[in-house]
């Protein structure tokens, strides 16, 4: 059995690694919940952003890489809303699997041949990596730093659209687009900006996942399915339930190295069936929500 400090780091642990699901899982119910596409290559901007952070640390150092990714991969999902997800919002949601997931597979094909197959380490800084006690054992202070980035993430998109005149409309939109269209505000030009939110979440978390769990080209869709089932746990568009849902399992996948580590890779799944047992529509999800 393990001892209070052993199950208390495994516990952090898993805080971490629900922390990097929610980074992801945000931006996809976020895009789902604002937009109702089902976008595949979600996983793909985390890819890029892993890809950037890499490079850029590499050339310019660890004080670009927060400014430069994020907004880099802004710019990336705003163009990538305007050129090519537009044409899809009215399409059935199996083309947009289709196109967006085909889009997935490009970005992991490009990746293999620009940097090749193997897992790539990031040049983390040293503080980043090197363990300190932090009363209950040691730890690498990268990982605490993931929990925090993550709960300011949460907190900044929750002000944004509760307090902001932005997150009034887009909520509004969220509603009824066509009759906040009426009203002669463009709910066109904010939900492209939501999709750019969405690709600078999946941004945020790729450079804290990529830290922490290298890069290769498949790092991309390695992601993409736990980060879709945090969101159908937490129910479809539901931000506080992809909050949650993520923290779940990121807890439930780190606790059962302790008991059963055998099945650790596969806990997330375990706690979907459970969950979607109980709840058809996930923890948040109601009724009609994009049905």
């Amino acid at each position: 059995m393990p001892d209070l400090s052993e199950f208390a780091l495994q516990l952090l642990t898993g805080l971490q690694i629900g922390a990097v699901f929610v980074l992801v899982a945000l931006g996809l119910t976020l895009i789902f919940g604002t937009l109702g596409i089902a976008n595949f290559a979600h996983g793909a901007l985390y890819l890029i952003a892993a890809y950037a952070g890499l490079e850029v640390a590499e050339h310019l150092g660890w004080g670009w890489v927060f400014v430069t990714v994020p907004l880099g991969l802004f710019v990336v999902g705003v163009v990538l809303e305007r050129g090519l997800i537009r044409f899809f919002y009215a399409r059935p949601v199996a083309d947009q699997i289709l196109v967006t997931f085909g889009l997935a597979l490009v970005v992991q094909e490009l990746a293999r041949v620009i940097f090749g197959g193997t897992t790539k380490t990031f040049p983390a800084p040293r503080w980043a990596i090197v363990p300190i006690d932090i009363g209950i054992g040691y730890y690498p202070p990268w990982r605490l730093l993931t929990i925090g980035v993550t709960i300011v993430t949460v907190i900044a998109i929750y002000v944004l659209l509760r307090f902001t005149r932005f997150g009034l409309v887009v909520r509004a939109g969220m509603r009824d687009a066509e009759m906040v269209r009426l009203l002669g505000i463009d709910i066109t030009s904010r939900f492209t900006l939501v999709f750019g939110f969405g690709a600078l979440l999946a941004a945020i978390g790729g450079l804290m996942g990529g830290v922490s769990y290298s890069v290769n080209p498949e790092s991309g869709m390695a992601m993409l399915v736990p980060s879709f089932l945090v969101v159908v746990i937490g129910g479809m568009g539901s931000l506080p339930g992809a909050v949650i849902a993520g923290l779940l399992m990121g807890v439930a996948q780190a606790l059962s190295v302790l008991w059963w580590p055998s099945v650790s890779q596969v806990m997330v799944y375990f706690v979907a069936v459970a969950v979607l047992s109980w709840r058809p529509r996930g923890l948040f999800g109601l009724r009609g929500a994009h049905e």
